[in-house]
């Protein structure tokens, strides 16, 4: 009976881990080089959270700058809406049936603001659960070149080149997750990078204190 009862506990545990949310800081970095010799370089942050079916995605603001960032609510003598959704969260769920919704909440004025499918891509989302879920396309990921570079255990890096750039991926093969995204042009003129530090998952993840907010369209902040 002992034996039964710790292979029950055992198995407990592993779906347990395997359901666990994967939580990470996204740092973004990029640079480009104007054709006036001017270098531009941007860096900012985002938090990552996916849970089985739930993906979260949200900026990371300083808080030395955090204040210029709260929405104010508009007066009744003024009509304004903004539509800058960059540090509002990104919200995307999939249902039994595989549909997918998509929506931006903004914690300060409690709200989510829900577009239609047809609206998602000009909101940058695809609609792909594989690319938001994964960050990259696996079928992709598995096409591309092993390096015979040196990584932590379970994780490998991938490259694939063409005639002007390169992009290579360290990916965690256990999590199915990237840790490092870069892509840049064999001239020097452009690069982008993405780099994943993984977390421990909040206690109480952010979806689940939307219950009482409030869900307008996004087509409501057109007029």
């Amino acid at each position: 009976m002992k034996k039964i009862l710790v292979c029950v506990g055992i198995l407990f545990l592993a779906k347990a881990a395997i359901a666990a949310p994967l939580s990470a800081i996204m740092t973004f970095e990029s640079m480009t080089l104007t054709s006036d010799g001017v270098k531009k370089q941007t860096q900012f942050q985002e938090r990552f959270i996916r849970d089985t079916n739930v993906i979260w995605t949200e900026r990371i603001v300083p808080m030395a700058v955090h204040h210029d960032h709260v929405h104010e609510p508009a007066s009744d003598h003024e009509h304004h809406h903004d539509l800058n959704f960059a540090t509002a969260g990104k919200w995307i769920v999939r249902d039994n049936n595989n549909q997918i919704k998509f929506a931006f909440v903004r914690s300060d004025e409690k709200k989510i603001i829900a577009p239609r499918v047809s609206e998602y891509g000009t909101l940058g989302f695809d609609g792909e659960w594989e690319t938001a879920y994964y960050l990259v396309n696996r079928a992709a990921l598995k096409k591309m070149q092993i390096l015979k570079k040196s990584s932590a255990e379970g994780t490998n890096w991938y490259e694939k080149k063409d005639a002007t750039q390169f992009t290579r991926i360290l990916w965690d093969e256990r999590k199915e997750i990237p840790l490092s995204i870069e892509t840049t042009r064999f001239d020097g003129t452009m690069s982008n990078k993405i780099t994943l530090a993984l977390t421990p998952a909040p206690l109480t993840l952010p979806w689940s204190k939307l219950a009482a907010y409030q869900t307008i369209a996004y087509e409501d902040l057109l007029d």
